[in-house]
């Protein structure tokens, strides 16, 4: 097999262009219309075998080799997300997002650009390789539900025996184009909470005869945080965060409602429960106390990313071979933001493996979703080598 690395530098520059078009063109979720135009017309452009909207700003590509099939799966999905974030942007980047408050500061249009890059070189050799690679361009992955599980109904996992996912962080730019591996859970789930606190409202001089719910919410956020020290077992890792809180009218009003939302991560399904009925246990120790109604609504997000062992036995001596053992690092601690790539393994039970790439910076390292996020367009290469050699090689071709 060719040098896939060579290959993918040597498109370096087409696949920054396109990269810098989606970065100022920015779409949230479910209004990827004009992001998704791009991907088709430009993989009718690189001539995949056969492109489907299977909802209406999603985009799947297959692309099927000429080659005798080896001897491993017939097909390998790969899948980006292609969708924006609500942020106001101050990278002062010359491509920054022309759109007011929308921005990819979640490195979505470093995926979808690299995945781009791998239907170029996936097109072009064909004659190398026996199987078929569908590539998923999902809309909607930072807004709930999410659209990989708009997918999965949609059938979009039909026939696949593996799917791979990669997903860039800003890091110092010496460890730029890195892949970080690693096997079991590898992100957390993300489920939202929202309380409603309601009483009658009164005068601030009449604590003793109007219950208060701003108290009672103050009650709830401090004995949330039991829930990791008393509830889940001491291995287990668990993040319960009240991050919206909205009540009151006046400094001598006592309020009638406070609402307030948070979230809720675990890496194990039974973690996951226990935070889910301690938090009904809390709202109704809360609502007995202090005299108020305790509504809680609850919004069950997206699944922990779990890596199969099996695929990460087989990625990672690969990943050796073709990007170099200094390049690839195995990480010891999961990461603890969550990503709806999970639901086409939990959903289906097809196996998975979810990938990190350390992407560089231009201004200093800053997390995701952050107005000055960056990344260094010089890790594109090792992304796109990084799937494209995966891909093949559990195809069976070697």
């Amino acid at each position: 097999m060719d040098n896939i690395l060579d290959r993918a530098k040597a498109i370096q520059e087409e696949i920054v262009a396109i990269r810098r078009d989606i970065h100022a063109h920015p779409e949230m979720g479910h209004q990827e219309v004009r992001t998704s135009k791009l991907i088709a017309e430009t993989l009718q452009k690189y001539g995949v075998d056969k492109i489907e909207t299977p909802t209406p700003t999603s985009v799947v590509a297959t692309i099927t080799g000429k080659a005798a099939k080896g001897d491993g799966l017939k097909c390998v999905a790969l899948r980006t997300d292609i969708d924006a974030l609500g942020i106001q942007e101050e990278t002062g980047l010359d491509f920054a997002s022309t759109v007011p408050n929308m921005m990819h500061a979640c490195g979505h249009d470093m995926h979808c650009a690299m995945m781009l890059g791998n239907a170029k070189l996936l097109t072009s050799m064909r004659d190398q390789f026996g199987g078929t690679v569908k590539l998923i361009f999902q809309h909607s992955e930072d807004t709930f539900p999410g659209g990989s599980r708009e997918l999965v109904a949609e059938g979009v996992m039909k026939g696949v025996d593996a799917i791979l996912g990669l997903h860039v962080i800003s890091s110092e730019n010496e460890k730029c184009g890195t892949i970080g591996i690693k096997d079991g859970p590898i992100t957390t789930s993300a489920d939202e909470y929202e309380f409603v606190v309601t009483g009658p409202g009164g005068h601030g001089s009449m604590p003793n005869k109007v219950p208060d719910p701003i108290l009672a919410a103050a009650e709830i956020i401090v004995m949330l945080q039991q829930v990791q020290a008393r509830a889940v077992p001491p291995l287990d890792a668990s993040i319960i965060m009240m991050n919206k809180i909205q009540g009151g009218h006046a400094p001598n009003i006592i309020a009638d409602k406070v609402t307030m939302v948070g979230n809720a991560r675990a890496y194990k399904a039974e973690v996951r429960k226990i935070i889910e009925e301690t938090v009904y246990k809390v709202a109704r120790g809360v609502e007995e106390i202090s005299g108020c109604k305790v509504q809680v609504n609850a919004t069950f997000g997206y699944d922990p990313c779990f890596n199969d062992p099996g695929l990460y036995s087989s990625v990672l001596p690969n990943l050796k071979k073709v990007l170099g053992e200094e390049k690839v690092e195995i990480f010891a601690e999961p990461m603890a933001f969550s990503e709806d790539f999970s639901f086409y393994s939990t959903l289906t039970g097809v196996p998975a493996l979810f990938l990190l790439m350390e992407a560089g910076n231009l201004n200093g390292v800053q997390p995701l979703h952050n107005a000055q996020v960056t990344f260094n367009e010089d890790a594109l290469p090792y992304g796109i080598t990084t799937m494209v050699s995966s891909a093949l090689m559990l195809l069976g071709n070697r």
